[in-house]
C-alpha cells in the first residue's frame, strides 16, 4: 500500500514534490490499537492540472522507480533541463509504503553514472534501518551496510551490484531473505497509459487470464461479462474464440527464437495462447438474434473501458496500487466515477486497493447528485513560468469544505492548475491577408 511518495529533480520537477496517501487523522509511525492502514490512508488520488503541467510526469516517476525495482537500468536520472546545475545533480527518490501491516520507506539518489546512495527502514516504535547503500563515480564497487537484523544473503547481492544496479533489484533477483519480500511487494504497482500498444498489451493480458485452464478462468470469465455489462455497452457476453495458427507462422516465429548453431526451440506456451485466441463480443441484432463481432469491430470506448476495468478487477482482488494516466480518455464521465467509487467501497475494497490517476474530469469534484471526491483525494499540478512543476493537495486550502462545489471553484482558478490560454496572437495569426491569399491561390 502506497503511504507517500516523494522525487526530486525529475524532469519538470525540479525542486521536491510529495503525492501524499495518509489521512491526516495519522500521527504515529503507525497506525494506533484498534486502527488499520486501510482507515488511515486514502484508496483514491485524482491529480489535475492544464496540459503540460506535470500530471503524466508524476505518474512516469513512480513507474520509474517501479522498472527499477524490476531489474531495469537507466531509468532513474532524468533531471530538470532548463538551467546549468540540475542536469548534472542528482534525482531522488522517497518511497513510504506497507507490506501487510508493517511501514517501510525506501530512498535512492541516482546520477547519470548510476546510483550513489540507497536505503531501506522499517518502523517500529521508532525507524529501524534494514540497509545503507553508497557508491562514488569513481568507486569500483558499492559500500553496504546491512542493519542488525537484516537477514540473507547480503555480501553476495553486493558482489553482483553495480553501479547501474540498485541494490535492492538485485536482492529481489537473488531471493535475499528479508529483501526480497519487501522489493515483492513494490512489484504490485500497476501502471497503466492509454496508448494504442498499452491497451492491447492489456487486452492480451486479459485473453491470457480468459485462457489458462485454471480454477480461476471461469471467475475472469465472469469478471469480464460483468464488466461489458457494467458500462450500457450493448454487449451480451464476452468469449474467447480458439482458431488454428498457420503453420508457415509458426515457423517463422520458432526463428526469432534460434540462434544458428542450434534446433528450433518450441514456442513458449503464453505467446501460442496469445496466437490461438482472440476475444469474440457477443452482441443482440434489431432482429432479436445474436450476433458475435470481433476485437477490430468494437468502439474505442468500449475497448477501452475492458482494459482498464481488467487491471482494475485485478487491483481490487489482490490489494494492488493501479496508475492510470489519463484515467478519462475515451471514457464517459459517469463511467470514470463509477469505476473511482469501486476503490471507494470498502466492502469491494477490502485488501486497500489503490487508484492514482490523472484527468481532466472536473465532474469528479462536484457534489451532485454525489461527491465522489473528497478534497484530501484531490491534487493539483501547476506549472511555474521558469517551467518547473510543484503539487499541492485542494486539502492545503481553507475555507468551508462541508457541501462545497469543488468543481466550480477549480473551474474559476480559486485552486490554481487550470490553464491560462490566450489566443490573440493565433487569431491575428489567422486574420493576416496573406493566409488568406496563399489558400486562395
Amino acid at each position: 500500500m502506497l503511504l507517500a511518495f516523494s522525487v526530486a529533480n525529475y524532469r519538470t520537477f525540479r525542486d521536491e514534490v510529495t503525492l501524499d496517501l495518509t489521512r491526516r487523522s495519522l500521527r504515529t509511525l503507525t497506525p494506533r490499537d484498534g486502527e488499520t492502514w486501510e482507515e488511515l490512508t486514502w484508496r483514491v488520488a485524482a491529480v489535475y492540472g492544464a496540459n503540460a503541467s506535470g500530471k503524466s510526469t508524476l505518474l512516469d516517476a513512480l513507474r520509474s522507480l517501479y522498472l527499477a525495482v524490476e531489474g531495469s537500468r537507466g531509468v532513474l536520472h532524468q533531471p530538470y533541463l532548463l538551467d546549468e546545475q540540475h542536469p548534472v545533480a542528482p534525482t531522488t527518490y522517497t518511497l513510504d509504503f506497507t507490506r501487510g501491516s508493517q511501514r517501510y520507506r525506501y530512498f535512492v539518489e541516482a546520477h547519470g553514472w548510476g546510483i550513489a546512495h540507497e536505503e531501506l527502514w522499517e518502523a517500529e516504535r521508532r525507524w529501524k534501518r534494514l540497509f545503507l547503500r553508497t557508491q562514488d563515480r569513481d568507486d569500483p564497487e558499492p559500500t553496504v551496510v546491512p542493519g542488525p537484523s537484516l537477514r540473507g544473503a547480503t555480501a553476495e547481492v553486493r558482489r553482483i551490484t553495480t553501479s547501474k544496479d540498485l541494490f535492492l533489484a538485485l536482492a529481489l533477483r537473488y531471493r535475499h531473505a528479508s529483501l526480497a519480500p519487501v522489493a515483492r511487494s513494490l512489484r504490485s504497482i500497476r501502471p497503466i497509459q492509454h496508448t494504442d500498444i498499452e491497451r492491447d498489451a492489456r487486452l492480451s493480458w486479459l485473453t491470457e487470464h480468459l485462457a489458462e485452464e485454471t480454477a480461476g478462468a471461469t471467475q475472469w470469465h465472469d469478471v469480464v461479462d460483468a464488466v461489458a455489462h457494467s458500462a450500457d455497452l450493448g454487449i451480451l457476453r464476452v468469449e474467447l474464440e480458439e482458431r488454428d495458427i498457420p503453420h508457415e507462422l509458426l515457423a517463422r516465429i520458432r526463428l526469432l527464437f534460434t540462434s544458428d548453431d542450434e534446433e528450433p526451440p518450441e514456442i513458449p506456451d503464453e505467446l501460442l495462447r496469445q496466437l490461438q485466441h482472440s476475444l469474440v463480443f457477443v452482441h443482440r441484432g434489431t432482429d432479436g438474434k445474436e450476433y458475435r463481432l470481433p476485437l477490430e469491430a468494437q468502439s474505442q470506448g468500449t475497448l477501452t473501458w475492458l482494459a482498464t476495468m481488467g487491471p482494475a478487477a485485478d487491483a481490487l482482488s489482490h490489494g494492488h496500487l493501479l496508475l492510470v494516466d489519463e484515467l478519462d480518455a475515451s471514457l464517459h464521465p459517469t463511467a470514470v466515477a463509477s469505476l473511482v467509487e469501486l476503490f471507494k467501497d470498502t466492502d469491494l475494497n477490502r485488501h486497500g486497493a489503490q487508484l492514482v490517476f490523472t484527468t481532466h474530469d472536473a465532474s469528479l469534484l462536484g457534489n451532485s447528485p454525489t461527491q465522489p471526491l473528497e478534497r484530501g483525494e484531490v491534487w493539483l499540478c501547476e506549472k511555474d513560468d521558469d517551467g518547473s512543476a510543484d503539487l499541492y493537495s485542494v486539502a492545503d486550502f481553507t475555507g468551508p469544505r462541508q457541501g462545497t462545489n469543488k468543481e466550480r471553484q477549480y473551474l474559476a482558478g480559486a485552486f490554481g492548475a487550470v490553464p491560462r490560454v490566450d489566443t490573440s496572437s493565433l487569431r491575428h495569426a489567422l486574420t493576416a491577408p496573406s493566409l488568406y491569399r496563399e489558400v486562395e491561390g
